[in-house]
């Protein structure tokens, strides 16, 4: 799972303030502006999921109060957490009352909650902008849609690593590389998806344990986190050389002036994304589908690559100029993202991780 920049990164990094006043009031007027859903007639409190730190902050300060605007019968209220927070209570309140609207979190999360029936599917006709979302970041059925995406690839010290990775299979094959990696362990999604990724690379299909396991071993010695901001700190003390690490934090330390490159590896690249989905038994469906539509237009897509630099699902929207240089994949690469059968991990999740403490714990 991605757990968005927290502020003491920042800090130590010696990043300039996370929001500026200037760029957030230009980022409500800009997403403020009326749009093709602009005169639907929704109102009544919305209930969004959100995570905390940098993203509640966005989300308070530029995301909602546009939102609002665009929408002025509607009052938006944040429920603060993480996914496994807002998954125990939407099982403990029942199909019928969810205490969420709208649901934005991972697909190893959402996935589930799909299969159990707990979200519903998105109108096309009240979420027109779904059509213009890349094919492989629409869910089969449109009950959700992978609004955000957050590629994984290979990051590495650009100063201290002589021969530049091109390929996942590298980690395996390049002498340097040895007893310098960094890997997720099986806590994080990434590291599940590791699981699945070295079965692909290796054999061709996704599913082989025995095989990914095996060789996964072969990388020992390895520094392992479950925990995205853990491997950011990592690389830029030294500890790791070459690391699995999504693009949009590569970006924000090579802003920061870390000695980071980035590569998207050759095989394809893994994803953390951000499902949004409509609840089931959600009270206000006409405001939760408006709120979808809009995180899907153009506007708002932008607003969310230009702060945090995730790949915008709306395939009309434009790279800005000033991004180009620092973006190392696009929305033309989106279709290089792999994909992985996440009811499958949920349910070999016990064995993966039983086995992993065991195998590569030591």
């Amino acid at each position: 799972m991605v757990n968005p920049p927290r502020p003491k990164r920042r800090a130590r990094l010696g990043r300039r303030s996370f929001l500026k006043s200037s760029l957030i009031a230009g980022a409500v007027v800009a997403l403020g502006a009326p749009g093709r859903e602009a005169g639907a007639q929704v109102g009544g409190t919305l209930t969004l999921t959100s995570y905390g730190g940098p993203w509640e902050e966005f989300m308070r300060s530029t995301i909602v109060p546009a939102f609002e605007k665009e929408h002025p019968g509607v009052k938006v209220e944040l429920a603060i957490g993480l996914s496994k927070d807002w998954v125990a209570k939407l099982k403990a309140a029942g199909k019928d009352n969810p205490p969420f609207d709208v649901v934005t979190t991972n697909e190893v999360w959402a996935a589930p909650l799909r299969a159990e029936g707990r979200y519903t599917k998105l109108p096309h006709e009240l979420v027109p902008n779904l059509k213009d979302v890349a094919p492989n970041l629409r869910i089969k059925d449109d009950t959700g849609v992978l609004a955000l995406a957050g590629p994984i690839g290979l990051a590495y010290r650009v100063d201290k690593i002589k021969t530049v990775p091109k390929a996942w299979k590298d980690l395996w094959t390049v002498p340097e590389y040895k007893g310098k990696i960094g890997i997720y362990n099986i806590v994080n999604s990434a590291g599940q998806m590791t699981i699945c990724l070295t079965s692909k690379i290796w054999t061709g299909g996704d599913k082989d344990i025995d095989a990914a396991y095996k060789k996964i071993a072969e990388l020992k010695p390895f520094k392992q986190t479950d925990f995205s901001g853990d491997m950011e700190k990592l690389l830029v003390q030294g500890e790791v050389l070459i690391g699995i690490l999504d693009m949009p934090a590569a970006v924000r330390l090579q802003k920061a002036g870390a000695p980071i490159g980035w590569v998207a590896p050759a095989e394809g690249m893994l994803m953390f994304e951000q499902d949004v989905a409509v609840t089931a038994g959600s009270k206000n469906k006409p405001a939760a589908f408006a709120y979808v539509n809009w995180m899907l237009k153009r506007e708002t897509q932008e607003t969310w690559l230009r702060q945090f630099y995730w790949l915008p699902a709306n395939t009309r929207v434009k790279m800005p100029d000033e991004l180009k240089p620092i973006m190392p994949v696009t929305q033309a690469d989106i279709p290089k993202i792999l994909q992985w059968d996440w009811l499958w991990i949920n349910d070999q999740k016990p064995k993966l991780i039983d086995r992993w403490n065991r195998e590569m714990s030591t």
